[in-house]
C-alpha cells in the first residue's frame, strides 16, 4: 500500500510538470475553478462571459478575424481599402494590436502590394486594448505597386493577413491569421479624361463677343474618379497680360464631384472673346483625388478669328500619330508617322519639326553613362516640309533606332513645330507623342541532364539548369514535366518571380512504369514583360528496360570448410593432456623402480 501511495504521488508530480509547460492561455482555460473562493463580482463576470459565448482564457486574449471585406478587382498603381472585423473571444484584453501582411501560400514578403501609411508590410492599429467580448472594425489602406503584373485569366493574388497582440502584462504574444484574394488588372487603370467636343451658345459669328461654352468630357477608363474639379483659363496675348479668352463666371473652377468609368459629363463656362486675340487656345485642367499631377488639355476652341490685312492666322497641330510596329522592342527600329494638319484655310511655309528625343542615364561599376533612347536613322532630329496647304494634312515618317539598353516603359517625346504664314510671320506649336518601349524576355537553358536508360520501377533522374538573360523580370515562373510521364504532378517547381540575371535549376525523380521509350518535355512557363504567357519545351527521351529481378541474385552461400590444423596448432591445443601424460609416465617409472629395489633387498636378506 505504501508503494501504491508513492506511485500515485509520482504520477501527480509528473502531471503537474507537464501542465507547467502548456501555454498560459491553455492553462487558464483548463484550470478548474473553485466557485466557493470567487467573489460575487467575479461570478457575475463569468456569467456575462458565458452569455457572450466567450471562452474563459483567464488574463489572456483570444482574437479572431471574423471577416475581411476587400474589392474583387483592383488596378495597378491603385490604392484600395479593406475592412477587417476582429473580435476578442477570450476573457482577457488584447493589447497593442498590429496587422502584418504577406503574399502567396509560402507567406513571402510583400512585393506586389504595400501598406499605405504603414511600415512596409505592417499596419499599427494604434488601439491599446480590445476587451474580452469586444468587436472592432479596422479600415486598412493598401496599394498595388506600379510593377505588379496582371495574372492570366482566372488567377488571383493571395494576401495573408496576420493579427498580432499581447496580453495585459505583455509577457506572451498571440497571433491569428486569414487570407483573401485580389484580381489585378490593367483595364482598371487610373481615370483618364478626353474632351469629345465643345459647343457654343450663341454661335460665334461676326460681332459676337460673349458666349457660353459647353465642354463635353468622357472618362475613358474603367476607374471611378472622385472629387473631380475642372479649371479653364485663356492664354496671354502680347505683353499687357490680357487674355485671348476670359471666363466671365465668378470662378473658372467647376466641381463635378464623382465621375464613373466610361461616364460622359458636361461643364459650362461663360466666355468673353477678346477681339484682338491671336488664337483660340485655352488651358483646360482636370484634377481628382489620388492624382499625382493634374491632367492638362490645351483646347483650340473652334471659334472664328478676325482676319488681318495679311489674311487669317494659321494654326498647325499634330492631328494624330502612329507607331509601327505597335510593339516596340529595345534594340529594334521603329517608324513614327506624324499627321500634321494646317487647320486654317491659308497655307503655311517652311515647316520645321523637331523631336526632343529622351535620354536615359545608367550607372554601372561606379561610372555613369547617358544615351539617347531614340536615334533617328540617317538623319538628325529635325525635319522639314516646304509647304502645307490650307485644311490639308501632311504625313511625315521618321525612322528611329531604339537603344537596346532602354528601360521598358512609355517614353514621352516632345514635338516642336515652327512655321511661317503667307505674310512671313513666324509661329510655333508643340505637342507630345508617347512611345511605349518593351524589353525582350529570354530564358537560356544552360544544361539538361536526363538518364539515357533505366528500368521499370527504378528511379530515373531529370535535371535542368537555366538563366534569365533577358532585360525584364519574369513572373509566374514555373518548371514542370509535360507528356505521358509517371509522377509528373509531384515534380512541379514554382519559382514565381525570376529576375534578370538569376540562375536556377530543376530536378525531378520519376519511376518508369512501362518498358520502351519514355519521351516527354521539360516545360518552362512564365509571364513576360508584355503580360503574355511564354512556354519553352525541352524534349527528352530515355530507353526503359524490364524490371530487375533481385531474387535471382540471392543464391545460398555454402559454408567454407574448416582448414586442417597444423602440427603446432594440434600440439598447442593438447599441451595439457601431453603434460599430464608425461607426469603419469614419470610417476609410474619411479614407482616401478622403487618396488624393484625393495624386491632386490628382500632377496638379499633371504639369501
Amino acid at each position: 500500500m505504501k508503494h501504491g501511495n508513492k506511485l500515485i504521488a509520482l504520477l501527480v508530480l509528473i502531471l503537474f510538470c507537464m501542465m507547467s509547460f502548456l501555454p498560459s492561455a491553455a492553462w487558464a482555460t483548463n484550470q478548474p475553478v473553485d466557485v466557493d473562493k470567487l467573489t460575487d463580482e467575479e461570478i457575475a463576470e463569468k456569467i456575462d462571459a458565458q452569455r457572450e459565448n466567450l471562452i474563459d482564457t483567464g488574463i489572456n486574449p483570444l482574437l479572431t478575424i471574423q471577416n475581411i471585406e476587400a474589392p474583387d478587382k483592383v488596378a495597378v498603381g491603385q490604392e484600395f481599402e479593406i475592412q477587417v472585423t476582429v473580435k476578442n473571444m477570450g476573457t482577457g484584453p488584447a493589447m497593442n494590436t498590429k496587422f502584418k501582411f504577406t503574399e502567396d501560400k509560402e507567406r513571402k514578403a510583400l512585393s506586389n502590394f504595400s501598406v499605405v501609411g504603414g511600415d512596409g508590410d505592417t499596419y499599427d492599429t494604434m488601439v491599446t486594448e480590445i476587451k474580452g467580448g469586444e468587436t472592432k472594425i479596422f479600415s486598412i489602406a493598401l496599394k498595388v505597386n506600379e510593377n505588379t503584373r496582371e495574372l492570366p485569366a482566372g488567377s488571383k493574388y493571395r494576401i495573408n493577413c496576420t493579427l498580432e497582440c499581447s496580453n495585459w502584462n505583455s509577457i506572451d504574444n498571440y497571433t491569428t491569421a486569414t487570407s483573401f484574394e485580389l484580381e489585378v488588372s490593367y483595364a482598371l487603370s487610373e481615370p483618364n479624361f478626353v474632351v469629345e467636343n465643345v459647343t457654343f451658345n450663341p454661335a460665334v459669328t461676326e460681332g459676337v463677343t460673349e458666349t457660353t461654352a459647353t465642354i463635353h468630357l468622357k472618362n475613358i477608363s474603367d476607374a471611378k474618379a472622385n472629387n473631380v474639379v475642372t479649371t479653364l483659363s485663356g492664354t496671354e496675348i502680347g505683353s499687357t497680360g490680357s487674355k485671348n479668352i476670359s471666363v466671365r463666371d465668378l470662378t473658372n473652377t467647376k466641381q463635378l464631384y464623382t465621375v464613373n468609368g466610361q461616364q460622359k459629363v458636361a461643364v459650362e463656362y461663360q466666355l468673353s472673346l477678346n477681339k484682338d486675340r491671336k488664337n483660340n487656345e485655352m488651358l483646360f485642367t482636370i484634377t481628382y483625388n489620388g492624382q499625382e499631377r493634374p491632367q492638362e488639355v490645351l483646347l483650340n476652341m473652334p471659334l472664328p478669328l478676325n482676319e488681318s490685312v495679311n489674311g487669317r492666322e494659321p494654326k498647325v497641330i499634330i492631328k494624330q500619330y502612329k507607331v509601327n510596329p505597335t510593339k516596340v522592342l529595345a534594340g529594334n527600329n521603329v517608324t513614327l508617322s506624324l499627321y500634321i494638319e494646317n487647320t486654317n484655310s491659308l497655307p503655311v511655309n517652311n515647316v520645321s519639326i523637331q523631336l526632343d528625343v529622351p535620354t536615359e542615364t545608367s550607372s554601372a561599376g561606379g561610372s555613369v553613362s547617358g544615351g539617347t533612347v531614340f536615334s533617328p536613322v540617317n538623319s538628325s532630329n529635325t525635319f522639314y516640309l516646304d509647304r502645307i496647304e490650307g485644311k490639308e494634312v501632311a504625313v511625315k515618317n521618321i525612322n528611329m533606332y531604339v537603344d537596346p539598353n532602354a528601360s521598358a516603359k512609355t517614353y514621352i517625346v516632345p514635338v516642336n513645330i515652327s512655321y511661317e504664314g503667307t505674310d512671313g510671320t513666324k509661329y510655333t506649336a508643340g505637342d507630345n507623342v508617347n512611345i511605349p518601349v518593351g524589353q525582350e524576355s529570354k530564358v537560356d537553358i544552360i544544361s539538361t541532364n536526363v538518364q539515357s536508360s533505366g528500368n521499370v520501377g527504378e528511379p530515373l533522374s531529370i535535371a535542368m539548369e537555366f538563366v534569365n538573360i533577358g532585360k525584364v523580370n519574369l513572373t509566374n515562373f514555373k518548371v514542370s514535366l509535360d507528356g505521358d510521364i509517371p509522377g509528373k504532378g509531384e515534380n512541379v517547381y514554382y519559382i514565381g518571380n525570376f529576375n534578370v540575371g538569376d540562375t536556377d535549376e530543376y530536378s525531378a525523380m520519376i519511376y518508369p512504369e512501362n518498358e520502351g521509350i519514355l519521351a516527354g518535355n521539360i516545360r518552362i512557363s512564365y509571364i513576360d514583360g508584355d503580360n503574355q504567357e511564354v512556354i519553352i519545351d525541352e524534349p527528352f527521351s530515355s530507353e526503359i528496360g524490364p524490371a530487375i529481378d533481385y531474387s535471382a541474385m540471392m543464391e545460398p552461400v555454402m559454408p567454407m570448410p574448416e582448414p586442417e590444423p597444423t602440427f603446432a596448432e594440434k600440439l598447442k591445443s593438447n599441451l595439457l593432456t601431453i603434460i599430464i601424460g608425461i607426469v603419469a609416465i614419470a610417476e609410474g617409472a619411479i614407482l616401478f623402480k622403487s618396488k624393484r629395489k625393495e624386491k632386490a633387498e628382500e632377496e638379499l636378506i633371504d639369501g
